[in-house]
């Protein structure tokens, strides 16, 4: 077994809970983004995948989801309609998931949620008035203006995607949608212009992504500076210094919640655990597949819906590892001040080929810095007796550097 692995599941105390799939519901995609995790950087096993669910591994998928919320004693669950492009499963295909998760509602009396992370380009009339009827809420993936988005996400004749995206964007939000964003940062663009042009699309909420990178693939762009931080934080001061946010931003969100003391974890910063499976088109229950990313194949089980549960599932070495990876820290982690905000990072960001996924993020400089200034930005704003009483003081990314070298000390 591979250093940063066990044999059985050693994270939890408790069965770990699921509280969201990532149903791949068609494993082919209308587009060929440079920085795909699925098709091009070197994971090829999404295409040996059927291309689109079928009927009896939606069914498992979704009575096994919600027969493992109920026995949890969950309210709800959620569906997250993801591909490859989902909608090129077409809309009988959604339909069947969504009709099966409410007869086991009728059931077991846990609610279904679904959502849907497209591309856009397909959303026409007749997909927004289903969408919208069956209470799918969207996110569209789309990496800024024109210019910025068409170097990376682009068709397999390697055209730009961004005017059919936007042609989506428009058909949605005419149809009450009001979609979120998912953007990839790119720190050689301007982050003044992705803020107002995301702005001015008006998004319910945008997720600023990291670049699948790791200390085998290091991030394209990057400097002995902290290129990464630097553009967020631009971000941050546009969207902190309106008098009304005009957007959710998750990881500005995140860092402020947890600087007060409030839980808000997510797999990418935060100590909670990772709630989430990923169930493929043949029905095999897996970890966050961008972990295709560090190590092609690795987050291949052999665990499937037609034949296990998810609990079963979730007691795979890597599924554990993952669930657990915001309390499985490196030491470097384990003596870092803000390892409680920032969680060690993303896993797949963690890992080398000598240390598999025992060391910090790759991205921890920018991570340093990113939670350092928002934290302080927030300390700023309480009250002295508040900050005395919470033992709250700012700090410099220097004073956590200095802080870790102390303690290793």
């Amino acid at each position: 077994m591979e250093r940063g692995l066990s044999s059985k599941s050693t994270f939890f105390s408790h069965h770990p809970t699921c509280r969201l799939a990532v149903v791949k519901i068609a494993s082919r995609c209308n587009l060929n983004c440079t920085y795909c995790y699925m098709y091009n950087l070197g994971d090829q096993t999404a295409l040996q995948q059927p291309k689109v669910m079928s009927i009896a591994v939606i069914e498992a998928s979704v009575a096994r989801c919600m027969t493992h919320a109920a026995t949890r004693g969950l309210e709800s669950f959620r569906f997250v309609f993801h591909g490859g492009e989902p909608l090129m499963a077409g809309r009988e295909t959604f339909h069947t998931l969504i009709a099966s998760a409410s007869r086991w509602q009728d059931q077991l009396g846990v609610i279904p949620e679904f959502s849907v992370q497209t591309n856009a380009t397909l959303l026409n009339d007749a997909w927004c008035t289903a969408l919208a009827d069956w209470g799918v809420s969207v996110g569209v993936s789309l990496d800024g203006p024109k210019s910025v988005n068409d170097r990376h996400r682009i068709t397999h004749k390697n055209e730009g995607s961004y005017d059919k995206t936007i042609t989506g964007w428009n058909r949605a939000k005419v149809h009450g949608l009001r979609p979120g964003v998912l953007t990839v940062i790119d720190p050689s663009t301007s982050a003044d212009e992705a803020y107002h042009h995301l702005r001015a699309l008006g998004p319910e909420s945008v997720d600023f992504l990291l670049p699948d990178a790791n200390y085998m693939r290091p991030p394209s762009y990057k400097t002995d500076g902290t290129p990464y931080a630097d553009w967020l934080l631009r971000v941050f001061e546009l969207w902190n210094c309106e008098p009304i946010r005009p957007f959710r931003v998750r990881t500005f969100e995140q860092i402020m919640s947890t600087t007060l003391g409030i839980a808000y974890a997510t797999d990418a910063l935060g100590e909670g655990e990772n709630e989430i499976v990923v169930i493929e088109t043949d029905g095999e229950i897996g970890p966050v597949d961008t972990l295709r990313a560090a190590v092609p194949g690795v987050s291949r089980t052999g665990f499937n819906v037609l034949r296990n549960s998810v609990d079963e599932a979730l007691d795979h070495p890597i599924l554990s590892k993952y669930h657990g990876a915001n309390q499985s820290l490196c030491e470097t982690c384990t003596t870092c001040p803000i390892s409680r905000i920032c969680g060690g990072g993303y896993l797949s960001h963690r890992y080398s080929p000598e240390r598999i996924f025992d060391n910090p993020s790759v991205y921890c400089r920018d991570l340093t810095k990113l939670i350092a200034e928002i934290r302080q930005s927030v300390i700023m704003t309480l009250p002295k007796n508040v900050l005395k009483e919470a033992n709250l003081r700012p700090w410099s990314s220097a004073d956590i550097e200095a802080a870790r070298a102390v303690v290793k000390k």
